[in-house]
């Protein structure tokens, strides 16, 4: 299956009336469908990957409501952000009026080329692990059969 792309113009008063791509997602699956999926490539029960699966869910959130970066190998970080307001001195900073809130980032695991890696640069990405592999197929190109 491929990313079905729903096209949609810009319709903001201060918009540009440009029509742009949107990610369509016809369904979500929850931990009991992952659990499922899981199942099929190993060795070990659904109820079981189910278990393990809300665990990490709980440590994630423990670890980063602690502040802590986790990293999941060959996937990517989950890490906390806080959104917030600037002060105008340090001393003028304060938790509670300037932070607004806390999101949880995402960024997905990447690979260097060797050449770059072996420099140290920074920069030559050649690819996310997650990026990888993605076809794209417009929304009203789908034929959808008719509810019941």
């Amino acid at each position: 299956m491929a990313i079905i792309v729903d096209v949609r113009q810009d319709k903001r008063k201060s918009g540009n009336k440009l029509w742009y791509g949107h990610a369509w997602h016809p369904q979500i699956l929850d931990t009991r469908a992952l659990a499922k999926r899981v199942e099929q490539n190993v060795s070990v029960k659904e109820s079981d990957v189910f278990a393990v699966l809300i665990e990490l869910a709980n440590v994630l959130t423990y670890e980063m409501q602690n502040g802590t970066k986790c990293s999941l190998d060959r996937f990517g970080y989950f890490y906390p952000q806080l959104r917030s307001t600037g002060a105008v001195t340090k001393e003028d900073y304060s938790i509670t009026s300037n932070i607004k809130d806390t999101v949880i980032k995402f960024t997905p695991y990447f690979t260097r080329d060797k050449k770059n890696a072996a420099s140290g640069k920074t920069s030559g990405l050649s690819s996310r692990a997650l990026d990888e592999g993605f076809s794209y197929v417009l929304k009203d190109k789908i034929v959808q059969e008719p509810e019941p």
